[in-house]
């Protein structure tokens, strides 16, 4: 293209030189018959200036001539040119500089050029352009090409880059979905029954043991052993199987309303069911309509009269041993086996604790409220890297009218029933907003678990909006914890709220990751800040291979998220030592500190 501008400048620039000529010899022609006195010159010179070039100053005017009569000056001989330069008229002399004859003429012939160059020149341009992106389409397609051949898809040569760019990205989605399959499964291999898809004896009895040892839990609770048999002749190995996962989905419907339950496969027909804090009669009519639905189920079709299930079940309290819960679970078993077809049967502790009714709970609660007998204390959290305190964990206890300290774990479900658990988690949130604006907990942001009842309040939402809105609250120095157990139950309905706190500006952290064994998509669909390991994974982690290999899994399925995996109940060095080798990256218990301060709720600076 460029080529081809200047030949047709050159082609131009030959033209104009030879119209040139043909015109100085004409114009010769033409003046060779004028005078040349003085006064045609004269004449002549006045002709080839503006008409008012005489009246005002010459330098003031502008000295362009018009096109012919250049060419009259620029056919005339030098020794005439130059008569028509220079003039003196009435004592004044008037210049006509030979440099604006030479301007106006190359400014006329470069208008010329440029009419006839700006299409070639444009034209040029484009292809310039057009060459370029042809370049870079051709540098995407080789690297569509090169990730088909990577991802071990055919390349046809018809097809177009947006048909690729299609079968990458179906591709692309089906192997995350494939990796995080596979990490899970890493994830779990150690701790689960392949094929009830459910918990093993292993993961069953570190939970156990966790509730009957952690005094923030509740101080007693249930274990149901449950026995499928299969009568005599009846049914063969996938059908006993086909049977004890029917069972699994019916006590997971006939226990979905309880606050938390765990089922685990402890022997090849026999589960364990563990429900904290289930008291005698409400494990009297559970362990009646289990047996009763599981038997009459479309599962057992046929056998109705047959002998298919036994139910034992035992009110375990703090201080026991698993071992020791296990076996009276098994006693009450054989037990029940002694009391006929499809029976249920337990054993209750023979000091019961005492039990209040919801009256006592509203009136103990509401009058906490209101004369401050909550107390706060703060246990801190440490950075593996930083060696450090990043946050602290706001733990809440209620000093009772009876003199008891009770923990969270025993009236926050009473507190739920009576319809309170809004009001103290505001009083907690505000308590806490006031000391940090206080600086008496440094430049740690704080923690506050916030119960599911509380986050699907619509006044509390109206609260914390206000609240934010006026500055009494600033959200950079929260984060709230919500158990995982809730998120994985009731994942629909809480996902828009946890999305709404982060819009607000608060951090999200999922607290006792590890009691259930099921996928996590709220990993991938909420900005999670951190996940909390439940204390039963922690609990003799330098001896639990099993536990290490779940705390890896967990880390793998997690690196593109990028939450920190903070580890809760750490109290010995060796399982400190451990957790830091696995990879996580903070930790709390009483291994680094007790709580820091108990603050009661009717001191003077709230």
């Amino acid at each position: 293209m460029l080529l081809m501008a200047l030949l047709v400048l050159a082609a131009n620039s030959f033209l104009y030189a030879y119209h040139l000529e043909f015109n100085r010899q004409q114009l010769r022609a033409e003046l060779a018959q004028f005078p040349t006195t003085i006064e045609k010159n004269r004449e002549l010179w006045l002709d080839f200036q503006p008409t008012q070039a005489v009246a005002v100053d010459p330098q003031s005017v502008d000295p362009m001539i018009t096109r012919q009569n250049q060419l009259y000056l620029l056919a005339s001989p030098v020794q005439d040119a130059e008569q028509y330069t220079t003039l003196e008229l009435d004592g004044v002399t008037y210049h006509l500089a030979a440099g604006i004859l030479l301007k106006s003429t190359l400014f006329g012939y470069l208008i010329i050029n440029l009419l006839v160059l700006l299409p070639l020149l444009i034209a040029s341009r484009w292809q310039s352009i057009a060459h370029k992106q042809q370049q870079d389409l051709d540098i995407i397609s080789n690297n569509i090409n090169e990730l088909m051949v990577d991802s071990q898809l055919p390349i046809f040569a018809t097809a177009q880059a947006t048909d690729k760019l299609t079968l990458l990205g179906h591709t692309l989605q089906t192997q995350q979905k494939r990796q995080q399959e596979i990490r899970h499964l890493v994830r779990v291999q150690g701790l689960i029954d392949h094929d009830l898809a459910i918990g093993n004896r292993i993961y069953f009895e570190s939970k156990l043991q966790h509730y009957l040892t952690e005094p923030n839990e509740p101080a007693i609770g249930t274990v149901f052993l449950l026995q499928v048999t299969e009568p005599e002749g009846i049914g063969c190995q996938s059908t006993i199987l086909q049977r004890m996962t029917g069972c699994v989905e019916l006590l997971t419907q006939l226990t979905n309303h309880l606050p938390q339950t765990i089922l685990g496969r402890v022997a090849e027909h026999d589960f364990a069911l563990l429900i904290p804090g289930l008291a005698q009669k409400e494990a009297i009519d559970l362990g009646d309509r289990m047996a009763m639905v599981l038997s009459k189920s479309s599962y057992f079709h046929g056998l109705a009269d047959q002998d298919v299930l036994h139910i034992g079940y035992v009110i375990y309290q703090h201080g026991q041993s698993s071992y020791q819960v296990l076996a009276e679970a098994d006693m009450a078993l054989k037990t029940a086996q002694l009391q006929g077809p499809n029976a249920a049967y337990g054993f209750y502790p023979s000091e019961k604790p005492k039990i209040k009714g919801s009256v006592w709970w509203r009136t103990e609660l509401t009058n906490a409220l209101r004369e401050q007998r909550f107390m706060l204390s703060f246990q801190p959290v440490f950075s593996s890297i930083q060696h450090d305190i990043i946050q602290h964990e706001v733990l809440v206890r209620l000093q009772s009218s009876e003199g008891d300290k009770l923990s969270a774990a025993i009236f926050l479900p009473m507190a739920a029933n009576c319809g309170l658990t809004a009001k103290i988690d505001e009083y907690v949130v505000l308590k806490t907003a006031k000391l940090c604006q206080m600086d008496q907990l440094g430049d740690a942001r704080c923690s506050i678990n916030l119960s599911v009842a509380t986050l699907l309040n619509a006044e509390w939402w109206s609260w914390l909006e206000q609240m934010v809105k006026t500055a009494a609250i600033t959200p950079q120095q929260f984060s709230f914890e919500i158990d995982e157990y809730y998120v994985l139950r009731q994942y629909k309905v809480l996902k828009p709220k946890l999305l709404k706190l982060g819009q607000l500006g608060f951090s999200l952290i999922i607290d006792h990751v590890g009691l259930l064994i099921e996928a996590c998509p709220y990993m991938s669909e909420l900005s999670i800040e951190a996940i909390k390991l439940h204390p039963s994974v922690i609990r003799d982690i330098d001896k639990q291979l099993e536990q290490q290999l779940y705390i890896r899994g967990l880390l793998a399925s997690n690196t593109q998220q990028q939450a920190r995996v903070i580890a809760s109940g750490v109290e010995t060095l060796a399982e400190w030592q451990t957790l830091q080798k696995l990879g996580i990256s903070a930790a709390q218990g009483f291994y680094f500190s007790q709580p820091l301060a108990e603050l009661m709720a009717h001191d003077h600076t709230v």
